[in-house]
């Protein structure tokens, strides 16, 4: 398996293992089974006096969700519960259901189209996440929460109506949702969808941007936070421009944005988060504001066009994989600033089965720093550049010294050859002729 289709599924991973970790499978909701209950395509859990589908028969051809079992009404659909059920092309949930569980419906690839319930206030992290036929969902006025990718990667997403009662909108909740071009804003106070963005009602913060931004993209200088995944797939932007008054650029805000060759990051962002830039593989130059500190894991990962990046003193850290699959990064400065290196941050790419060390790279260090440690640990070409230049500074100060008693000495001289008695003079003259003959003949000597 190449290592690079390794690494986005891994990255993919992780981000679900983030919505999973409370998963509930089908097999580990049956622990009680005088409490469970299969009806052939779904698997009930009783619980509080009410069911709860924990999980569904993946092939089984699925349309609706009953409301009744037993005598008892169907009010929740638990975690992981439709995960991978691909039977599923359009669903309706009834109004019985006041709950969706996290990552419930993740990866249901053939689903198009869903209702939800007016019962429901929030749709919990990954509920949708890679449903990627999904093209149509009708949100109810009582929702006032989306989670944490919610609908991550659904790409066939094209637009969304927010409903007036939308108060939340968490991180990533549309990261990478590739045809995602319109949000309807207007009667929902909270939030406003201008000029292709996505923003809270003051229109400091950009929750997601359409993908048909293209050209040059100027972010206002209203905006303090660029939220993340906001720009994540926009394949049309070519250049950025941030002004100093974003403090935040979030996790994966402009990942994948293929056609993006020019960053303009002015001084007053402080924060990057991981994955900032990952594959955006047009980007060639990179400058890093002064006032950020921190360059964490997989930043600029697999920027496979960038050949020059300006860290500034200040930086302290390179997180993991920062600049992995910089294939034609071939040299890099790094400030004495720098106290950590994470694993294959510089100087690596990716194989068919592991991590590769790139031939042609090498960097300038600074002696006692990270990155001297991390170059050698790695066994990477490096050059020390204080090293040239104390060794610069002591031929300044040997060179001042010599200069220092040189002229001390004349004046020293023109002091006693205006004091001293004639038979004094010409006494040391001869005194030094007879050194200097003496010097000449060890010279002399010497050669032969």
């Amino acid at each position: 398996m190449n290592l690079k289709k390794f690494f986005v599924t891994a990255v993919t991973a992780l981000m679900t293992f983030s919505c999973t970790g409370l998963n509930v499978s089908a097999e580990d909701g049956l622990m009680n089974p005088d409490e469970a209950l299969t009806d052939g395509n779904f698997t009930y859990e009783l619980v509080n006096g009410s069911y709860t589908i924990i999980g569904c028969e993946s092939s089984s051809i699925i349309n609706s969700i009953p409301t009744m079992r037993n005598g008892y009404a169907v009010t929740a659909i638990g975690d992981g519960a439709f995960v991978g059920c691909s039977g599923i092309s359009e669903l309706e949930i009834p109004d019985t259901v006041r709950s969706i569980g996290m990552n419930a419906f993740a990866g249901c690839s053939s689903l198009k189209k869903i209702t939800i319930p007016e019962t429901v206030t929030e749709i919990s992290s990954c509920a949708f996440m890679r449903c990627t036929s999904l093209s149509e969902v009708n949100l109810p006025d009582t929702l006032t929460t989306i989670g944490n990718y919610a609908f991550a990667q659904c790409t066939s997403l094209e637009s969304m109506k927010l409903p007036e009662s939308l108060t939340t909108i968490n991180p990533e909740a549309f990261t990478d949702c590739w045809s995602l071009t319109n949000f309807d804003a207007s009667e929902c106070p909270s939030f406003v969808f201008e000029n292709g963005m996505l923003m809270n009602s003051t229109k400091s913060e950009i929750y997601r941007g359409s993908v048909e931004l293209d050209g040059d993209l100027y972010i206002d200088n209203n905006i303090t936070v660029i939220k993340p995944g906001a720009f994540s797939g926009c394949a049309g932007i070519e250049s950025l421009f941030v002004p100093s008054s974003v403090s935040t650029i979030g996790a994966d805000a402009f990942s994948n944005c293929s056609s993006l060759k020019k960053i303009d990051l002015e001084q007053g962002i402080s924060i990057l988060e991981a994955g900032a830039f990952m594959y955006c593989t047009s980007l060639e130059t990179v400058s890093v504001p002064i006032t950020v500190t921190d360059i964490p894991e997989e930043t600029f990962a697999f920027c496979t066009s960038l050949n020059k990046v300006i860290i500034p003193e200040g930086v302290t850290s390179i997180g993991t994989s920062a600049f992995l699959g910089c294939e034609n990064l071939s040299k890099i400065n790094i400030p004495k600033s720098v106290k950590t290196v994470g694993d294959y941050a510089l100087g690596y790419t990716t194989g068919e089965e592991d991590y590769e060390k790139m031939d042609d790279f090498s960097m300038s260090v600074y002696s006692g720093s990270g990155a001297l440690k991390y170059a050698k640990s790695n066994s990477i070409k490096y050059t020390v550049a204080d090293r040239n230049i104390k060794q610069i500074a002591f031929i300044i100060i040997a060179v001042g010294v010599v200069i220092a008693v040189a002229v001390f000495a004349v004046i020293l001289m023109l002091r006693n050859k205006k004091g001293a008695p004639s038979n004094v003079k010409k006494a040391r003259k001869i005194e030094e002729q007879q050194q200097f003959e003496d010097s000449y003949e060890g010279i002399i000597d010497n050669d032969k």
